[in-house]
């Protein structure tokens, strides 16, 4: 055998395999397009039947059959996702491989462009056919771009699948542990109770209480460490923290009898500074609520020390997520969703939204938010399409997907230095700061601004509204009450004391506590109605909580429990 028929046979093997290759590239390349549309329409950990499943599993927690056929679907949702996933990957290696076949195989076949053909030979015209179809570059360059674009559609696929893999990494176990909204709404787990928005769910309390005569006071409780944080609830426990520069606290509350059940302290976290940073007086080194899911507690101090702890106190685990570069200290209180810890930390150097797992304090995200320092806190409602975890700053109010941090929409409507929280009812947001505006905000469709005021502005106190009115509070001591819808102010009182606390709606009752800890209950009308005005008998700035049929107010020095 000659040279020339060697390289002749080799020639004819180098179309072959370039036509083979192709040709499966080619075919992988439409399934993975393909693949990539299905899983754009469908995606296979969001099963509506599943779905379907943990909102009945909402309303019932203890249905022990529900919950099995949640982990069987949960379970052939996850098989689908990783034979989606493992399909993906290799597809993706396998159109890689046949591309660079082809390409090689295609570098070959042009290496033999430069030699002679042979004039006496008979005409092969299945040869003659392949040489042509080789020749038109135009059709090697659309396969190859074809190729390039099934490859980037599969890598895309495959970040979106662990994307979502990480969006709902916790099981079905793990969620029908995690409370629902119903059972949420019976304890008071975050600051200004469920959702963050200064609602009461369920509940009667009283009206009447004296602090200095001991009327209606149930117990009240010498707290040893001094905090600003309002006290959470969940069941029979009561949690708060203190801090000063050189201890971190956290306590737990017997609800019926005020005893200290437990306290631990937290002075040994990785990370934590040596030098405190120099917080005012009048915020300190615990002024942000805890939080609880239900299952564990957790803990934000001025140091940026963040801790979990079990409901017996003890510590699952801790880190420091970096000092506050804060003039004051920080404040902003830490809220739940589902397995993520989140945590408004905008700072001098920035804003963050940050989400830490539950169970383990890793970090799932931190989305960088490109406003200026604030010490207001979340609020997560559900808008009636989706969660949504919404942060008042300057200059703009800004909602997030509180599973990924992605931002969802904002609104310029702030300045100066915020404090106060946002209020939602019915569809609408609101947010207020002194020296710029209070802002309704509507979500039906587009976001935009409804209507605004600049009258007796808040600036701690954050707003609460219900579908027909909202009710500001101002440090210097007024209350305003505005119809929600037209922003038509209904009345107006001014009062001794000025507000840093937050009013709480309780039935048709809207619960308010000055600088003094004089509790002033109205009605929520058109006019001012005064139910009543009772003391506390020590000064107090923190959120009252409302379950049991009782009051839990923290004072400067104790902890009050109020009921008839």
């Amino acid at each position: 055998m000659n040279e020339n028929n060697t390289s002749q046979i080799w020639y004819t093997a180098a179309k072959r395999i370039a036509a083979v290759s192709a040709a499966f590239a080619l075919i992988l390349s439409v399934l993975l397009v393909i693949n990539y549309i299905q899983t754009k329409r469908i995606d296979p950990l969001n099963s509506k039947a599943l779905n379907q499943l943990m909102v009945e599993l909402q309303k019932n927690q203890n249905d022990e059959a529900l919950k099995e056929q949640i982990r069987a679907l949960d379970l052939l949702a996850r098989k689908a996702y990783f034979t989606n996933l493992w399909q993906v990957r290799t597809g993706s290696l396998l159109l890689f491989a046949f591309v660079l076949t082809f390409l090689i195989a295609l570098k070959y076949i042009s290496s033999f462009q430069t030699r002679f053909p042979d004039l006496t030979a008979v005409p092969d015209y299945e040869q003659m056919w392949e040489n042509r179809l080789f020749a038109r570059k135009y059709i090697i360059f659309t396969g190859l771009g074809l190729f390039v674009f099934a490859f980037v559609l599969s890598v895309l696929t495959e970040d979106g699948l662990s994307r979502a893999g990480m969006e709902k990494g916790e099981s079905a176990d793990e969620v029908s542990t995690l409370p629902g909204i119903e059972e949420i709404k019976q304890n008071w787990p975050n600051f200004r109770g469920p959702e963050g928005i200064g609602m009461a769910y369920n509940i009667t309390v009283p009206t009447q209480w004296d602090g200095r005569t001991g009327e209606n006071i149930l117990w009240k409780t010498e707290i040893p460490v001094h905090g600003f944080n309002s006290p959470i609830i969940w069941g029979k426990k009561i949690f708060l923290s203190g801090a000063d520069r050189n201890t971190e606290v956290v306590y737990c509350i017997d609800a019926d009898s005020g005893e200290i059940l437990w306290q631990t302290e937290l002075n040994d976290i990785p990370g934590s500074p040596v030098d405190r940073p120099d917080n005012t007086e009048d915020t300190g080194f615990a002024a942000p609520t805890m939080a609880t899911d239900g299952l564990r507690v957790f803990i934000l101090f001025g140091t940026g020390d963040v801790a979990c702890l079990d409901f017996d106190g003890n510590r699952i685990w801790a880190k420091n997520i970096g000092v506050p570069e804060n003039h004051y200290g920080h404040s902003s209180s830490l809220i739940t969703f589902r397995n993520l810890l989140l945590i408004q930390y905008d700072q001098n150097s920035g804003g963050h939204l940050i989400a830490l797992k539950t169970d383990t304090g890793d970090l799932v995200y931190d989305q960088q938010r490109d406003i200026e320092i604030s010490w207001a806190s979340p609020i997560l409602v559900n808008t009636g399409k989706r969660d949504e975890i919404i942060l008042n700053s300057s200059p703009d109010v800004i909602s997030h997907d509180p599973l990924t941090g992605k931002e969802l929409w904002r609104i310029d409507c702030m300045s100066g230095e915020v404090a106060p929280s946002l209020a939602y009812a019915d569809g609408i947001v609101f947010a207020v700061n002194q020296y710029a505006k209070l802002a309704a905000i509507k979500l039906n469709g587009a976001p935009e601004i409804l209507w605004e005021s600049e009258d007796d502005l808040a600036e701690v106190s954050s707003p609460v509204a219900t579908k027909d009115f909202v009710f500001v509070a101002a440090s210097y001591g007024t209350i305003s009450c505005y119809d929600s819808k037209t922003g038509e102010r209904y009345w107006f009182e001014d009062l001794p004391k000025g507000f840093y606390s937050s009013p709480v709606v309780v039935g048709d009752n809207v619960y308010l506590m000055d600088m003094a800890g004089t509790m002033y209950i109205f009605k929520t009308m058109k006019e001012f109605s005064l139910v009543n005005t009772c003391e506390l008998g020590e000064s107090a700035v923190t959120i009252p909580a409302f379950m049991h049929n009782r009051i839990y107010i923290r004072g400067f020095k104790h902890l009050y429990c109020i009921g008839d």
